[in-house]
């Protein structure tokens, strides 16, 4: 019985080790990587396939392997694939110690948080892995804790593991740790302020995370943060090369001052591996999302902009105004998510943005979003002023761009559907898979009961009916008629509705 049996780590969509993510950028840094639709998809670690199992049920012609140590996390999956009828996914329970040749080849290979958790053996194998079971023109991600960042968080573990030095019960362990980090939260400051507010705001993190995350990150036996060049180090004796983050706008400075940019490029000599470890320096980066491929691949050091073309886009970029003048010269601010910003004043570039925004979460074609915009200005919309602005918006985390663009709408049809996943979790459940592979919570008993009834055979009254029992106070049939219509148009900006 390993750690993870005792207990149990939920599993998730992780939407940047989602094999669309790992094409799109492999496509625009000038691979040929194998299409979404008909590949092949090997994670280790897999847990209990809650990142796997969304995939294959919307790629039902590709086919998915998913290893892990645990037995338990294993069966727990395979009883889901049983009740989701899945036959293009696989779930073993398997040391990958033991893995040979006869696993075959696979288009993306997916490894999230196992590298800086695994004895020195198992990560050597896990980039051997890669290697002999990449295809040509394949992808691998490799999630992996980082330095200089890291140096925080092992301040913390070296605490808890001393304080926990005589706890074994893995309950306990996780119960005394947590009562230890309120206690570090609540004391009061001294004479080291600064080092204890960056103690305190990695404490803070950890007490939001899953207290199974503690008892397998900070509390776990095998703990390995290291230097990004290290790591690319490792994966080049493994014949593997960087490729690029699996979130595209870790690789920019983002608002620094220019005299910044210009220090930066000074210090890495036109180097990438240089620039991109002086820039872990500079935001003291404590976790990285690596995409690899093989060594003899010929990849672009900066991404590609004519591949934009090719792509499709959305977008829940906002302007800021209430009435933003998005034909005309005025300079407009957009706002999106995780602080991401960008003020402009480009008419073609205010329009796409609304446009993505508006019909978000779909993403468009490159071609009908151009169209799109040309007839709003009256006027052939410029493709390579188009993709300039794409490619900018999306190094500035305000636009997604997709090989495959995910199977969401963005309005209620008239007799509303979500996936079979998402209603099975809505019965024995909070947490939801998205069609865009995020995970919400659904905290609401009516909430979730509205998203197991959406199965495609309900219109509004007959969805009406079946929840009218469950509200306190009663409504009338206008009132429930408009709760009934917001909350489906919120399901479907979360992209949780399908057509």
């Amino acid at each position: 019985m390993t750690s993870y049996d005792q207990i149990l780590y939920g599993g998730f969509a992780y939407a940047q080790t989602h094999p669309d993510r790992l094409a799109t950028l492999a496509t625009l840094f000038g691979m040929q990587p194998a299409p979404v639709e008909r590949c092949r998809v090997l994670e280790l670690g897999c847990g209990d396939g809650g990142n796997l199992i969304p995939i294959a049920l919307a790629f039902p012609n590709s086919e998915f392997v998913g290893l892990d140590l645990a037995p338990t996390p294993i069966a727990i999956g395979h009883e889901l694939i049983h009740e989701l009828c899945l036959a293009n996914l696989r779930l073993e329970a398997m040391d990958i110690l033991q893995i040979g040749p006869g696993l075959g080849r696979f288009d993306y290979i997916i490894a999230h948080g196992v590298y800086s958790w695994v004895p020195p053996a198992v990560r050597d194998k896990m980039l051997s892995i890669m290697h002999h079971h990449l295809a040509p023109q394949g992808v691998a991600y490799v999630s992996y804790n980082a330095l200089p960042g890291c140096h925080v968080r092992q301040m913390i573990r070296d605490m808890l593991l001393f304080h926990l030095r005589h706890v074994a019960d893995p309950n306990a362990r996780i119960a005394e740790a947590l009562k230890f980090l309120r206690m570090l939260l609540g004391a009061p400051q001294g004479k080291e302020a600064s080092a204890a507010a960056l103690m305190r705001e990695e404490v803070r993190a950890i007490l939001e995370r899953n207290p199974a995350a503690l008892f397998h990150d900070e509390l776990g036996e095998f703990w390995y943060p290291l230097h990004f060049t290290d790591f690319i180090a490792h994966a080049e004796r493994h014949r593997l090369k960087y490729l690029a983050e699996a979130n595209v706008f870790d690789m920019e400075p983002g608002r620094v001052a220019s005299r910044i940019r210009e220090q930066l490029e000074e210090y890495a000599c036109g180097r990438r591996l240089d620039h991109e470890q002086y820039m872990d320096f500079l935001k003291c980066r404590k976790f990285r999302q690596t995409l690899l491929c093989h060594a003899d691949v010929k990849v672009s050091d900066n991404v590609i902009c004519d591949r934009v073309r090719g792509l499709y886009a959305a977008s829940l970029a906002t302007p800021v105004s209430a009435n933003p003048d998005l034909a005309g010269d005025r300079p407009e601010e957009f706002r999106g998510e995780k602080g991401a910003a960008m003020v402009t004043a480009h008419p073609l570039a205010k329009i796409a943005i609304g446009h993505l925004t508006q019909v978000w979460p779909e993403a468009i074609r490159f071609d009908a979003l151009a169209a799109q915009c040309g007839e709003v200005m009256h006027s052939v919309a410029d493709p390579e002023a188009l993709a300039e602005i794409l490619l900018t918006t999306f190094r500035a985390g305000l636009v997604e761009l997709h090989v495959s663009p995910p199977a969401c709408v963005s309005k209620p049809g008239l007799c509303p559907a979500t996936t079979r996943l998402a209603r099975w979790q809505a019965q024995h459940g909070k947490t939801i898979t998205t069609v865009r592979h995020t995970a919400i919570d659904a905290t609401g008993e009516v909430e979730r009961r509205l998203l197991a009834l959406l199965d495609g055979t309900r219109n509004r009254a007959a969805l009406a009916s079946e929840l009218a029992p469950m509200l306190h106070p009663p409504r009338d049939a206008s009132e429930l008629a408009r709760e009934l219509d917001n909350n489906l148009q919120k399901l479907a900006r979360f992209g949780l509705l399908t057509a």
